[in-house]
């Protein structure tokens, strides 16, 4: 395989709501995880259930197990939800503020549940990226699978945003997941993906990301399925946007 490119062996997305899941034609695709366990499940946010979700999805269509996986969960805000709760309960003096909220408010909450549900034992990365998120986050695990890893997984998710914390925003909840490895000689039909690599964003086209950044991902997966090879966009537009080279088989 060629050096400057990885494979996509297994992608997944969830959604927040029913409806968003149908307003993107996936049926199915919402929140449910047979990997987050009920005792877990219960004291989880939103934005925790989808990247579970999504990264269940990705693992079973690449046909590897979540515990063979290094991981990289990016995420603009991460447990954007908790922590609005937590401030609200500090401004309204409800004291002492709840150990679990305020544990499960960090940004790595997802990354480190995962490793604990699953029983992974290697390197687990959280990112925060903004608007560019999935792009850096495929940036850097092009980096690793050139380094250091044979495979990874990546995973970008977003909650939907309490609207005192991002005035005017209407951000879909989301998170979505792909397996991506260095080398693609047992899978000979996989996609191949470049280096990310940004260039000037004059003249550009708004796409999914600006509803969610981890829906940035959306033009590179519905390229994946309907087999379009060629730039796709992976981040929103703006000053500078992000794009990846999609390589199949047959393109």
């Amino acid at each position: 395989m060629d050096r400057a490119f990885m494979a996509v062996r297994g992608t997944g997305i969830s959604f927040e709501s029913q409806e968003a899941a149908l307003q993107f034609d996936f049926q199915g695709c919402d929140m449910q995880t047979e990997l987050l366990p009920a005792r877990l499940r219960r004291r989880t946010s939103s934005a925790t259930k989808m990247a579970f979700a999504a990264a269940e999805r990705a693992c079973k269509n690449a046909g590897i197990s979540p515990s063979e996986l290094p991981v990289i969960f990016t995420s603009s805000l991460g447990e954007s939800g908790v922590t609005d709760r937590l401030c609200s309960d500090i401004a309204h003096q409800h004291l002492p503020v709840s150990p679990t909220r305020f544990h499960n408010s960090v940004h790595n909450t997802a990354s480190g549940y995962w490793s604990i549900a699953v029983g992974n034992k290697y390197p687990a990365m959280a990112m925060g990226g903004y608007h560019d998120g999935f792009a850096l986050g495929l940036l850097e695990a092009w980096s690793q699978l050139h380094t250091i890893e044979e495979k990874i997984l990546l995973v970008c998710f977003e909650e939907r945003l309490p609207p005192q914390m991002l005035p005017d925003n209407n951000w879909i909840g989301c998170a979505t997941a792909f397996v991506l490895t260095a080398d693609q000689t047992d899978v000979a039909d996989a996609p191949r993906l470049g280096l990310p690599h940004c260039e000037d964003g004059r003249g550009s086209q708004l796409n999914y990301g600006d509803l969610s950044p981890a829906l940035a991902a959306m033009p590179l997966l519905q390229a994946i399925k309907q087999r379009i090879s060629g730039a796709i966009q992976v981040s929103p537009a703006g000053d500078a946007i992000w794009f990846a080279e999609l390589l199949h088989s047959d393109g």
